[in-house]
């Protein structure tokens, strides 16, 4: 009969039948520490950080089919130290016993935590949880000698390797460096605080077992929510940290036939006149800036760029519906140039460097690259340079085809009627 899968059949399984997924061995591959069991019923949970146990019925499906991969943590007397999900997970499969790793908190402040002890299976969550619990002790027990006068018995003498702030000694007595157990620690705090917005980044981290770069993802999220915080510019005047820019270029003259020029409907600038532009004073210090560009005038964008003062960095490819004219090939495609100054923040995720998207009128860009750019490029505000199109009210539009601002705009960013 074919097992039924769902939180039901997970919460009914038998004493005996969890209890023989628990003994299943693990993986070869996964270097786990000797087998030391503890009853569930004498784990006892003090006062926890995290209220929020997610689903605790699918770890549970998976403990249930996979055994525990990883033991909890817990004090000699019973204490838990970290695993709670773990815990319940176990307590809903039935389980009367579950394997431990025993964490002697006194023997880690004495400096005593035994290079040979199973501390490679910690995940980095589990670290800062003993880390924890050890600045805790510390705490108790410098407060207890003040109350004597400084004259109460220390804790007992650190090892000569972990001199230096609170955050070094505790690091090194757990085995890692103070940078590595600091990074870890922000991860797991602010997995406490938004469990919904950074849980995957803690359990990215434990499923890894670095630090690193889940860190930096989690810098990266906090930067572009605090630039999507800012008060935006003023409408039409900057500073703007992200900005288009769909430039006016010149008729494209074919050297064999000077009187058969491609058509633009709007007037155009020179590329010296371009590179005059003060787009530079309308941007920020740390701003992102899109030029879009054809194929014949992608050299030339590069040099207005360095115009600007704007570093190219990759190359956005739109390929159109449908084909339109050209000499050696018919164009199908147009480009958009991601070019920086100082030092902006992006949220890369899964956008690529190709855009497929209809075409929308002449010199018309698709909705799905503001699209992109919003979700790349975080902002209280956009700015969009010879625009046509107002994408939501988020973005400023610089241009007489755009929707009007309500506070004059340069009139050198204007593209005008013929």
């Amino acid at each position: 009969m074919r097992r039924r899968k769902g939180a039901a059949s997970v919460t009914d399984r038998a004493v005996t039948r969890g209890q023989k997924a628990q003994d299943r061995e693990p993986p070869s591959s996964l270097q786990l520490s000797p087998k030391q069991t503890f009853a569930v019923a004498d784990i006892k949970i003090g006062e926890r950080h995290r209220k929020d146990m997610g689903d605790i019925d699918g770890l549970a499906a998976s403990m249930d089919s996979l055994t525990l991969l990883q033991p909890i943590v817990v004090r000699p007397d019973g204490t838990l130290i970290a695993g709670e999900r773990r815990l319940h997970a176990a307590k809903r499969l039935g389980w009367t016993e579950i394997r431990v790793n025993v964490v002697d908190l006194d023997s880690v402040v004495r400096g005593e935590f035994a290079e040979n002890t199973c501390r490679k299976d910690f995940t980095p969550s589990e670290l800062v949880a003993i880390g924890e619990e050890v600045e805790r002790i510390e705490r108790e027990r410098a407060k207890e000698r003040e109350r004597h006068g400084g004259r109460g018995k220390r804790s007992g003498k650190l090892p000569d390797h972990s001199k230096g702030d609170a955050r070094d000694k505790i690091a090194a007595q757990l085995g890692v460096s103070g940078r590595t157990y600091e990074k870890a620690k922000a991860v797991v705090e602010a997995a406490r605080a938004e469990p919904e917005k950074f849980g995957k980044l803690l359990a990215d981290m434990d499923r890894t077992g670095r630090a690193n770069g889940v860190y930096r993802r989690l810098k990266i999220a906090q930067q572009a929510e605090q630039i999507r915080a800012e008060p935006p510019p003023l409408p039409g005047r900057g500073l703007y940290r992200v900005g288009v820019a769909d430039l006016p270029w010149p008729y494209e003259e074919r050297d064999e036939d000077p009187s058969h020029r491609g058509v633009r409907p709007y007037p155009t600038m020179s590329i010296a006149e371009m590179c005059a532009l003060p787009v530079p004073s309308i941007m920020h210090a740390d701003a992102i800036l899109w030029l879009w560009t054809t194929n014949y005038y992608m050299r030339h964008a590069f040099e207005v760029l360095g115009a600007w003062g704007f570093e190219p960095k990759t190359i956005l490819t739109w390929a159109k519906d449908r084909m339109g004219n050209g000499d050696w090939l018919r164009g199908q495609t147009e480009h958009c140039i991601l070019a920086v100054r100082g030092k902006p923040v992006v949220t890369l995720t899964n956008q690529t460097t190709l855009l497929r998207a209809p075409m929308r009128g002449h010199s018309v860009k698709p909705k799905e690259f503001y699209d992109l750019v919003e979700s790349l490029c975080p902002a209280p505000r956009y700015c969009d340079l010879f625009s046509r199109y107002q994408h939501n009210d988020r973005w400023d539009c610089h241009g007489d085809q755009a929707p009007p601002h309500p506070l004059d705009i340069p009139p050198c960013l204007r593209r005008t009627a013929p």
